[in-house]
């Protein structure tokens, strides 16, 4: 049996800005109404503020309709306090809310994480969408969410514009609206639970993990932020005046900026987005006073410093953020970072950013610059906010990192023997790093005579290559690690004849059909050029990808059969509406409604340049990042697992660093990496092993 259960309530907290626990802790948040169905029964109410009066006027809700705020309604009482299953849809908001003062003010028992069953999690567990709406939707139920509700529902969840809060005596209407929505919530959850497969034991077991971190949260130094927020504040203030003095414009007015900009020697400018931004700036046919406010604007509007701001309001009263992660965010398995964006923090440009954190205590923004010449304040902020996490008192931050994880599980996947060796000397002490490994591979030269330069254009090229990636991907990496891209133009001249021609081929092709960007012709030459040495020196994984396109349309094609992949570390089947990918952990990526068009694989799912929900295509490649990713994944909750098993607390995870919070001094390195390094089953012969670090404060 299980109890299916829904709430709406009130709050003069801002629940996008300040998150969950935020939301939950606070005193003026309140419950509106209450709906709950015992398997499939009638779906029954309580509105804890409503008179009596008030049921015989609510429509379609078929069960019991309670009213008045003496106390929680007996079944339902009854039920927690037995640790019976809660299904909910997002069931960390009702365990949040209810187990904080807007439940105990009306007698609620605790909701244990271990009795809650996330219907949501479940949802982004098969690929669908986390929205009730669009899952009910994507999937045909007969019982959709109602919409009809959706403003009443809206207008009654905040405080009116001039502060009020309203009342079910002003806006009895709004509630008689609201009841039978919420009641609708619950009949629609019901039929998506009842065509979803089920979460694996381990997989609920994961989830649970997962909410118990979010619950934990991770310690704000709140000194150090006030210190940040202040000198931010005086630098913007700064930059406004310069800029209002060079245009008479405000740097936030960005219509009339952008009309300056145009008036004053770059006409052809289409808008002020981050993207346009940057290209303007690298663009010498830029004027020099544009450029010049054009800056500005950038750095008047960062967003990695916003984080502070997105750290203030999600703070709760004992100075910890909670709720930062969104289980299953991504199609793999993996997590994303929610509120404050932990997952996507600034990469420092100083060397020393807790040093920095301490010079800020001064509020000295001239004291900055003196400290920093030649980097903009704002990056010094910027490159601080890793360190406003902090350990609690006595206790420190523990993170280990896996070392090169993706790319030693794509060697291990197909078989790419001589790089899993170069792995396996280099955690031994006895190669050179990896990255030159992959440099002297592709260029045919010696590893252990690579230059510093060498070394970070084998890193960019391994970091981009991996799952088909061509001149753009190489291009992104290397904006992300500072590699100037002429600095391949003498690897191209080194390059054996046959690539050269390739090369030069290929950019003629792409160039007719114009898609080769604004680099110049010798640059996207050039890159060509490495790309095409990376992938002779890859044999196996550049069949992978192929075979994985050809097990995908082969499995659609040809419903029920199974296709693997390398040595049948991966399985693909068609199994009612979902593609399958069976990982080497046994977990299953679904891809929803797969179909065949023009020799692709198509499927409804999450585009990753839309970001929007809707009909996507995969190739060989991107097959390959997200299997790639999800086993990665896997192996990461594997180790969050067993930290777990340990009661090592895990306050947040960063990609493939778990960061624990531990007694200072007790945890040791050897123990860390046995539990990170423990290599599953399912793994085997896969070269694990990580990086460590530690401190009070996190850092990168």
């Amino acid at each position: 049996m299980k109890l299916t259960l829904d709430i709406e309530t009130f709050s003069r907290v801002n629940l996008k800005t300040a998150g969950l626990y935020r939301y939950a802790e606070d005193e003026s948040t309140d419950l509106l109404c209450v709906c709950w169905a015992i398997d499939d029964g009638p779906v029954s109410t309580w509105i804890p503020s409503a008179d009596a009066s008030f049921a015989f006027e609510v429509a379609d809700v078929d069960g019991q309709i309670l009213c008045g705020s003496a106390g929680i309604p007996t079944e339902l009482a009854a039920w927690i306090q037995e640790g019976k299953e809660v299904h909910c849809w997002n069931a960390a908001f009702e365990r949040a809310v209810l187990n904080g003062p807007a439940g105990q003010r009306y007698g609620f028992p605790k909701l244990e994480i271990k009795q809650m069953r996330c219907s949501m999690a479940r949802s982004r567990y098969c690929s669908l969408p986390g929205g009730l709406e669009d899952a009910a939707n994507e999937l045909n139920t007969p019982i959709k969410k109602r919409v009809a509700g959706v403003n009443a529902m809206r207008y009654l969840c905040k405080p009116r514009a001039d502060g009020t809060r309203p009342t079910i005596v002003e806006e009895r209407e709004r509630f008689l609206t609201l009841v039978p929505y919420c009641a609708d919530d619950v009949r629609a959850e019901r039929c998506v639970d009842a065509v979803l497969p089920e979460m694996s034991p381990k997989e609920q077991r994961i989830w649970e993990l997962d909410q118990a971190i979010n619950d934990r949260g991770v310690q704000i130094d709140l000194d150090a932020l006030a210190d940040l927020e202040h000198l931010i504040d005086t630098y913007k203030e700064q930059l406004k005046a310069k800029c209002k003095e060079l245009t008479g414009i405000g740097p936030t007015q960005h219509a009339q900026l952008a009309a300056w900009i145009r008036a004053n020697g770059y006409p052809q400018l289409e808008n002020l987005q981050a993207d346009t931004v940057r290209r303007m700036q690298a663009d010498p046919a830029v004027p020099h006073a544009v450029k010049s406010i054009i800056a500005l604007y950038g750095t008047y509007g960062m967003k990695a410093v916003s984080k502070v701001t997105a750290m203030r309001n999600a703070v709760c009263k004992d100075g910890r953020i909670r709720g930062m992660f969104l289980y299953q965010a991504a199609g793999t398995g993996r997590w994303s970072a929610v509120i404050v964006q932990l997952h996507n923090m600034f990469r420092s440009v100083i060397p020393d950013p807790d040093a920095a954190i301490e010079a800020c205590r001064a509020r000295d923004l001239d004291w900055i610059r003196a400290l920093y010449p030649g980097v903009d304040p704002m990056k010094v902020f910027a490159s601080c906010m890793r360190g406003l996490l902090i350990a609690k008192e006595g206790h420190e931050l523990v993170f280990p990192d896996f070392s090169g994880i993706e790319s030693r599980w794509n060697a291990w996947m197909f078989g790419e023997e001589w790089k899993l060796d170069a792995y396996r000397q280099f955690d031994a002490g006895t190669g050179p790093k990896p990255y030159a490994v992959v440099y002297g591979r592709a260029f045919g030269v010696d590893p252990t005579t690579i230059t510093k330069l060498q070394l970070l254009i084998g890193k960019v090229l391994d970091l981009s290559m991996g799952y088909e990636g061509g001149v753009g991907a190489l291009v992104k990496m290397a904006k992300t690690y500072g590699l100037n891209l002429e600095d391949l133009i003498p690897a191209f001249e080194q390059a054996p004849r046959s690539i050269q021609d390739q090369a030069l081929h290929n950019y003629e092709f792409m160039a007719q059909q114009g898609r080769v960007g604004d680099l110049p012709a010798n640059t996207w030459v050039a890159c060509e050029a490495v790309k095409l040495m990376w992938r002779e020196a890859h044999p196996k994984i550049v069949r992978g990808w192929w075979q994985l396109k050809e097990a995908g349309l082969n499995a659609v094609a040809n419903p029920g059969k199974i296709y693997d992949v390398a040595q049948k570390r991966l399985m693909f089947k068609v199994e009612g509406q979902f593609l399958i990918m069976r990982l080497p952990s046994g977990r299953k990526v679904r891809y929803f409604k797969p179909y065949i068009r023009d020799n692709a694989l198509h499927y409804r799912g999450v585009d990753t340049d839309t970001r929007l929900y809707g009909d996507t295509a995969t190739y060989g490649g991107k097959t390959c990042e997200n299997e790639t990713q999800a086993g990665c994944r896997d192996l990461l909750a594997d180790a969050m697992l067993r930290f777990d098993m340990l009661k090592a607390p895990i306050v947040m995870h960063v990609h493939d660093e778990p960061v624990l919070e531990y007694h200072e001094g007790i945890l040791s390195d050897q123990s860390v990496e046995q539990v990170m390094c423990a290599v599953p089953d399912w793994a085997e012969g896969f070269p694990l092993a990580i990086e460590m670090h530690r401190g009070k404060r996190y850092r990168k």
